[in-house]
């Protein structure tokens, strides 16, 4: 299965979207907390990206 990593248009989250058509389409929603503090929203949205990059590297590996 071929996935991809995008922000989500309406929440605070990354999703892991499938590609081949006729499969599911979002594979795993990661969210973030949204903060007042600028260093930590960043931090979190950073840290949720890498939780969903490693998600999509996860379902993109080849047996």
């Amino acid at each position: 299965m071929k996935t991809i990593v995008k922000h989500s248009k309406s929440k605070s989250a990354w999703n892991v979207i499938g590609t081949e058509l006729g499969g599911k389409y979002k594979i795993a929603v990661v969210p973030y907390i949204q903060t007042e503090d600028e260093i930590t929203q960043t931090k979190e949205k950073n840290e949720a990206l890498e939780h969903a990059e490693f998600i999509s590297k996860c379902f993109n590996e080849k047996k």
